[in-house]
């Protein structure tokens, strides 16, 4: 059966001399793995630049062998992701965001919530009045909505130290790897909240980013370490 369906391109791998294996979310069938033959070749119909991480794509193909790689009929590209990296800030959090969900995503099936979440995401990253500086926090807290394990806001005078493995705040904190301390509960706590900007140092911010990175490494035990966040880190004042 021939599907037409808006994707996201998730990674992709040269395979021999001129062609690329890519892995797209599509949202019409989840995670898929297609072989584009000759896609270093000038005279390629279908680029490799074409395929760069993040990029929202129209494709079509032919479902009937979904058990194995696929070749792709037709692309047409809706967003190029490498097209609109002019600055720094935006070059890391893309290659932040899709590490991230390439190693979230490996097996996906259809999730059609899921993926017009992820593509308003990304749309999100190229507003030009965005502010880019807790982003990522904040798009790590959406997306755990999604996903099903929202922390719950409960942050109060007598629960004060965010943990978790329970995914609620409590009142102590006896091991930092597992419960926040206060600066990051406290911010934490305001970003649930859905407030405006909160200025805390550069310092809190990305501590509390390396906590959620921890805390969804904890509700999604496939999840392996994210390299990139340490440039996001260095790049995000």
């Amino acid at each position: 059966m021939m599907v037409s369906t808006p994707s996201i391109v998730l990674h992709g791998t040269k395979y021999s001399d001129t062609s690329l294996i890519v892995k797209l979310f599509t949202r019409e069938h989840g995670v898929k793995s297609f072989i584009v033959k000759g896609a270093y070749s000038k005279k390629s119909r279908f680029r490799a630049s074409l395929f760069s991480p993040l990029s929202i794509l129209h494709v079509t193909y032919d479902d009937r062998h979904s058990d194995h790689l696929m070749y792709l009929r037709d692309v047409q590209r809706d967003i190029s992701a490498a097209e609109q990296l002019y600055d720094p800030a935006r070059s890391s959090l893309v290659m932040f965001y899709d590490e991230l969900l390439y190693k979230l995503l490996t097996d996906a099936g259809e999730d059609k919530v899921l993926y017009d979440f992820l593509e308003g995401e990304i749309l999100r990253i190229y507003e030009p009045d965005i502010d880019l500086v807790d982003l990522p926090l904040r798009f790590l807290l959406r997306l755990s909505i999604v996903l099903g394990f929202f922390p719950e806001n409960n942050f109060s005078d007598t629960n004060r130290h965010f943990s978790l493995q329970e995914s609620r705040f409590q009142p102590y904190c006896v091991d930092e790897n597992n419960e926040l301390p206060l600066e990051e509960s406290l911010y934490l706590s305001h970003l649930l909240r859905q407030e405006g900007t909160v200025h805390v140092s550069r310092h809190i911010r990305n501590s509390l980013l390396h906590y959620l990175l921890r805390y969804y490494k904890v509700h999604n035990e496939q999840l392996r370490n994210i390299d990139s966040v340490e440039i996001l880190a260095s790049v995000l004042h």
